[in-house]
Parts: structure tokens; sequence; C-alpha cells
């Protein structure tokens, strides 16, 4: 098994911490996954390891590799703008979704002649959900989907956060949103650290105020998480992004994934999707 459960919130463990897993990507996965039923949907050997390997590989020596731009988040890089680092500013909104459409081409074409880990994600979103899925347009401009995050040696990690896309734009398009989820397939991962830390709360109004300004609590401020799972090269994660998450530093080589968030209105809306 590789989810493991910490901390004084998790209870009682093996079982009942498995409850609180799904292991597949399903449409009563993914349903209760929306409802808070479920902590994650955790489906290990997601990606064949040979093609994550080769693509993580990749995406360490990428010529569009640049890091997050907020304090706690600046020690990760990221291949392509990601809409958080549009930072509310006009000229790189513009430039983030300019580059949408060609950055999704060319992060598909790391995994040619094979169907890339989020596209797959896509294709399963649209065919388990009641209403579909689609990529995600703000104020009818596409979004760039796709994201991979590297993780340096010693140096990267994410602090305890949350994330949601109200915070990150104003745009017409997400009135409505009522969770939103993060999926996380990983393409390499270290022997020691690297761990996906879930807590089953939200942030306080003064955690998100902190949270808003540097993207990352102290962790010494914040109890135990729930869960700590050690993902596998190859697994694919799924879960609240809108809860507190963290990712403990990786200290003996490089943890490399991809990520896209889901955003949902409710069964009767498709979800949409984006990096």
């Amino acid at each position: 098994m590789t989810s493991t459960v910490s901390g004084p919130g998790a209870g009682v463990a093996g079982a009942a911490a498995e409850g609180d897993f799904a292991r597949e990507l399903t449409r009563d996965s993914l349903l209760r996954l929306a409802r808070r039923e479920i902590t994650a949907i955790h489906v290990p050997g997601f990606c064949d390891r040979r093609i994550a390997a080769e693509a993580a590989r990749k995406a360490v020596r990428h010529k569009a590799l640049g890091n997050y731009h907020k304090k706690w988040t600046s020690t990760v890089g990221r291949v392509h703008l990601p809409h958080i680092d549009t930072a509310w500013n006009p000229e790189l909104t513009a430039r983030y979704h300019d580059a949408a459409l060609p950055s999704i081409h060319e992060v598909r074409a790391l995994f040619a002649p094979y169907l890339s880990p989020v596209d797959q994600v896509r294709l399963l979103l649209q065919e388990c959900w009641p209403a579909g899925a689609d990529l995600l347009r703000l104020r009818g401009r596409p979004c760039f989907v796709g994201a991979l995050r590297v993780f340096h040696p010693t140096t990267s990690a994410f602090l305890p956060h949350n994330d949601r896309i109200e915070q990150e734009t104003d745009a017409p398009e997400i009135a409505g949103v009522t969770e939103q989820l993060a999926a996380n397939v990983y393409l390499r991962v270290p022997e020691e650290g690297g761990d996906l830390q879930l807590w089953r709360r939200e942030p306080t109004s003064a955690e998100t105020r902190t949270i808003l300004e540097v993207e990352g609590l102290d962790p010494t401020t914040v109890e135990p998480p729930v869960h700590v799972i050690r993902p596998q090269a190859g697994d694919l994660i799924i879960f609240s992004s809108r809860m507190l998450h963290a990712v403990t530093p990786a200290r003996d080589g490089h943890r490399v994934g991809m990520a896209a968030f889901i955003a949902c209105k409710g069964t009767d809306e498709p979800l949409r999707y984006w990096s």
C-alpha cells in the first residue's frame, strides 16, 4: 500500500485509512471525491514508468523551465506559465492565454507517440462525469493544461497551502464553482522525501491571508496532516485543492510530475480543467 496515515486526526490506520481513498478513477469515485466523502483518488501505475521516466528527464532540462513566483514556491520549477503566476497582471494573463494551446501541444509532444497522462485524465473526466468535461476558458480564451512541475533535490518544497481559482481571476466563467480538485501524475520520485501531505480542512481566514501573500504556512503552526502519501512513479492522485496540502522536500533526487486543476459546479455542469 502506498498510502500511510499519520497525525492525531487520522484516528485509525489500516482498513479505515484505505477506505478514505479510491483506487480507480470512475464515475462513483469522482462523485464521492467532489462530495468530500473520500480524501483522494489514488491510482497506482496510471502511467507506464518507462514513459514517465523519459518525460521527467526532458522536463528537468526543458528550455521553458522556470520557477513559481511567490516567496515559498519560488524553489519549485515549472515548465510553461501556470495560471497562478499571471498574478492579476493583464500582460501576463494575455501571455498565458496566447501560449496556452502551443504549450499544450509542446507538452503532449514530450510523450509522443504515446498518450500523455494528462490527456488520459482529460478523456476519463469527459467519460466519468455526468455532464462531461472540457478545457477551461476564461473570458472566452483557452487555458493551458498539463503543467510539468520539478522539485529540485533538497531545495524544493510546497508548504501547507490551498488553491482556489477565484483567488486568481474574476473572469465570469468561474462563477458557481463549488469544488476545485488537483490531479497529479508522478513521473519521477526520489528515494526519500517528496511526500504528499493532505489535511481534511480548508485554511482559516488568517491562514488564507498568509497563503495569498507567500503561498505557504509555517508547518510548525499547523497540526499534523491527516494523510501522508508516498507516491510512486506512474501514480495518479486527485484530491481537493481547496483543502490544505503540502509536499515535503525531495532529499536525494528530482520529483517531477504533471499537474492540472479541475473545477466543479455540480453534476449538471461540465468539469473544467486547466493548469
